[in-house]
């Protein structure tokens, strides 16, 4: 009995288990995401044919021998996130499909004999993540020999830290001859000497190397001469001199790289950084796609420096964000405009967040900008992706000389013909300026523009060669005022999506419609952060466009009654203003738009009001079809007496709330209930006493009536149509029974279709003056290339709802000498596998006769 006991508790455990992780598929695969459920074990009871398992943000500490023994068709695992600090040596014995492991963010000793012994089953492994395991404790100041890897000929990815004094000529690495990206976070390396990384395989293409924050008191030029197939350097957060790691370019010199990607490249004690010919000289030789030195204290730069590229032609992605150098100081403004017509392949150009320091700094996606398939999700919802918080400098801004901008009333731009993005965010000068009409050149292409947050006094009128297509217009942090033209300005006749975030509009009362009116194309719009106590009604009179709209964190009481005249209008915005009520015109106006479709509104941060005057908008809150930025509809609101409560709670004690509010509607509404009831009960009640008399009254008749219409259609019970080797049957047994006994007239075509006539005709005409039809299958009706043609004309008079019943007889037959013809309308069909017997003439019987069979 306790066995019993013990078996019944511990499959409940299991079941348990099981039922915690959640299913996922992805196409013929099942994923067990089994993430943040605080296990300190491996789950059991989970499926055993799942081909991935994510066990990340948990609290396993150690993995046992044989813990994934069930799980053999594994091919994806990962614990990251744990607190695992023990792996036993056969942990992963039973895993002969395992491609991707990651166990990143762990307590793992990764130089552990123990750990080679693990790893070593792992015959096709092709990702492996083991980063952010080395232990701080660890006494780095020794050679530290890496993991044996030489098992692994399958891996191409490898990501893992690198220590002070890194030993890999015992690791393998030389036999892997497929591993071609390798990255290393938690740097510790104390040196980067021509022999750090020698015994790593020649095949790696790309190397990242991620916060290498120790005092590296040697960089050489050869450091990554053992990769001369290298394709992506990416540093981040490399504690070396920005001409020390332009001098890890040596190598290169006369190739092409897909990237060179060089952030927050600075000492611990940063420095301004003047760029040099002679800093520049290996970088210039290089036909490089995408150049990133973003962050890297950069205040200057030489003339025929850093823009003297002997390759121009090869960028297509440039980023020269974060840095503390201007293009309008000297003649670096000449020399980039004659870099940008040579660069005929640049497609995205970025010089946002200069010339003092930002912290935050926002960077685009460039891998999502270079996929063709993101194109549209990028103009509606932006570029950027949130980094590592950056920083803090020292501000070396005194040090700049002050310039002067071309002080010319017309100024030519000539862009690369091929450029599709440009940001220029954040672009902080002390430079005069004054309005200026700009001829651009080669715009065609150019999709994604960003000019938030510069400081000017006067938009300057922008024409171009070409008529623009811009789509994505970012010009938040602008005065809106000084876009008020007498004319509007052509590059914002196409945009799509425009951003005016802290644009001052509050400033342009009675004339927001000549600042909207810049946009006639536009379809999101983003007026957020402007102080906006007011709208004009007419301010979107030429934005008929719009389907969504944010007004966030304004200073609005009710909400703009110009949206209301916008017909594909899907999405609103009104968080975070002083909104107290929503009134009945606008609950009826946004029921009829999410009746048409989906409809959004953010209302969240507002100064809702649940009294009396505003209880219709709480009961409209919680029946309205509208989606809400809440699901719950859990929004604050202050009650009558002043105290703070929310929509939740105020719905829930309705009429605790309300009750007192209006007594007489009440009462009255109490009377007309009540009188309602009386009348509405005694009919229904005598209704319910006699349903079944009068159902079926009603059914006897109606019946009566479409058999009577539809007798007078038909000539024949029955249209027949059967294989040849039936006849003999058909004319001696089922013509008999059915015609003779059954009383039902049958239409056969050897008996009834007259002779001279067109056959197709016959058929036709037979079929649809047939009231059922009836098949006799056996193997030889396919044979019969008119029968193809009767199953036509059943299908076609089934679909005009005239044929009542289809009936298949399969005798001394499979069900599999059906036609497949008659697919599309088997759902209409009854086959009955035929018996020579009475039951075989009930169940056609039953069949013809009654509806429910």
């Amino acid at each position: 009995m306790p066995t019993l006991a013990y078996l019944i508790l511990l499959l409940i455990t299991f079941t348990v288990y099981a039922h915690k992780c959640r299913m996922v598929r992805h196409g013929n695969q099942t994923i067990a995401d089994c993430t943040r459920l605080k296990l300190h074990d491996v789950p059991t009871g989970l499926p055993l044919d799942i081909s991935g398992l994510d066990l990340s943000f948990n609290q396993i500490s150690k993995i046992k021998n044989n813990t994934f023994e069930s799980f053999s068709n594994l091919t994806t695992l990962k614990m990251d996130f744990n607190n695992i600090d023990t792996i036993d040596g056969y942990a992963f014995q039973s895993f002969k499909r395992l491609r991707w492991l990651s166990i990143r963010h762990n307590h793992i000793n990764i130089f552990s004999k123990i750990f080679d012994i693990a790893l070593k089953p792992l015959l096709g492994l092709q990702h492996l993540d083991i980063r952010y395991n080395i232990n701080k404790t660890m006494d780095m100041s020794k050679p530290m020999v890496y993991p044996y890897f030489g098992n692994h000929s399958f891996l191409t990815d490898l990501y893992m830290d690198i220590v002070e004094y890194p030993v890999f000529y015992l690791s393998g690495f030389k036999t892997l001859s497929k591993l071609n990206t390798i990255k290393f976070a938690q740097c510790y390396l104390k040196q980067m000497s021509n022999d750090t990384l020698v015994d790593l395989p020649s095949s790696i293409t790309s190397i990242y190397f991620y916060g290498c924050v120790g005092k590296l008191s040697i960089v050489e030029a050869d450091f990554l001469k053992p990769f001369p197939l290298l394709q992506i350097l990416n540093m981040d957060r490399v504690a070396i001199q920005l001409g020390d790691a332009l001098k890890l370019l040596y190598p290169f010199t006369h190739t092409k790289m897909t990237s060179i990607i060089f952030k927050q490249i600075s000492p611990h004690v940063p420095k301004p950084v003047f760029i040099t010919r002679v800093m520049i000289q290996y970088l210039m030789h290089i036909c490089v796609k995408t150049l990133v030195l973003a962050e890297c204290e950069i205040v200057g730069y030489e003339k025929k420096s850093l823009l003297a590229f002997k390759f121009p032609e090869c960028l297509e992605n440039v980023v020269f964000s974060g840095n503390r150098f201007s293009l309008a100081l000297g003649p670096h403004l000449r020399e980039l405009i004659l870099l940008m017509s040579k660069a005929i392949n640049v497609k995205f150009f970025d010089l946002s967040y200069n010339a003092i320091n930002f912290n935050n700094i926002e960077y685009c996606n460039l891998d999502v900008l270079n996929n063709p398939s993101y194109a549209k999700e990028v103009y509606s919802k932006g570029c950027q992706i949130k980094p590592t918080a950056t920083t803090e400098y020292k501000d070396y801004g005194p040090i700049l000389e002050k310039g002067q901008m071309v002080d010319e009333s017309k100024f030519q731009i000539n862009l690369p013909v091929n450029l599709t993005f440009l940001r220029v965010s954040h672009y902080m000068t002390s430079y005069r300026q004054t309005g200026q009409k700009l001829f651009v050149a080669n715009s065609s292409k150019l999709r994604y523009v960003d000019f938030s947050y510069w400081q000017i006094k006067q938009f300057p009128e922008i024409y171009s060669d070409a008529p623009f297509n811009v789509k994505y217009m970012d010009i938040s942090g602008l005065n809106a005022s000084i876009l008020i033209h007498e004319t509007s300005i052509p590059v914002f006749q196409n945009v799509q999506t425009a951003i005016l975030k802290n644009a001052m509009l509050s400033l342009t009362t009675g004339k927001n419609g000549k600042v909207f009116q810049l946009f006639p194309a536009v379809e999101k719009l983003d007026i957020s952060y402007n102080n906006l106590w007011y709208l004009d009604e007419d301010a979107f009179e030429k934005n008929s466009n719009l389907s969504n709209v944010n007004i966030a964190h304004n200073l609005l009481q009710a909400i703009p009654i110009a949206v209301i005249n916008l017909p594909f209008l899907s999405k609103l915005d009104i968080s975070y203003n002083r909104i107290q009520t929503i009134n009945k015109t606008f609950r009826d106006w946004m029921d009829e738009k999410s009746y048409e479709g989906i409809f959004y509104l953010s209302i969240e941060g507002n100064s809702l009001k649940c009294t009396c005057d505003t209880s219709a908008v709480i009961r409209w809150l919680y029946s309205t079809n509208v989606f809400f930025d809440r699901v719950n509809k859990n929004f604050s609101c202050t009650l009558a007496n002043g105290s703070e409560s929310n929509t939740v709670d105020v719905y829930r004690r309705f009429h605790e709330h309300f009750s007192n509010c209006n007594n007489k509607t009440w009462l009255r509404l109490g009377i007309g209930l009540l009188v309602a009831f009386v009348i509405i009960t005694v009919p229904l009640a005598v209704i319910f006493n006699f349903r079944w008399k009068i159902t079926f009254w009603i059914y006897r008749k109606c019946k009566r009536v479409v058999e009577h219409k539809l007798e007078r259609r038909f000539n024949y019970d029955i249209y027949l149509s059967y294989a040849d080797d039936r006849f003999q049957w058909v004319q001696c047994d089922f013509l008999q029974r059915v015609e003779t006994s059954w009383h039902m007239t049958v239409c056969v075509e050897d008996r009834d279709f007259q002779i001279g006539v067109s056959k197709a005709d016959e058929i036709a005409n037979a079929i649809a003056c047939s009231k059922h039809a009836i098949f006799i299958m056996s193997e030889s009706y396919k044979d019969n290339e008119w029968n193809k043609f009767v199953i036509e004309r059943v299908k076609f008079e089934k679909c005009r709802n005239y044929l009542q019943k289809i009936i298949i007889l399969v005798k001394d037959a499979t069900a599999s000498c059906v036609p497949p013809e008659l697919d599309d309308i088997i759902k209409n069909v009854t086959i009955i596998d035929w018996d020579d017997n009475e039951t075989g003439w009930d169940k056609l019987r039953m069949s013809l006769f009654t509806d429910s069979f």
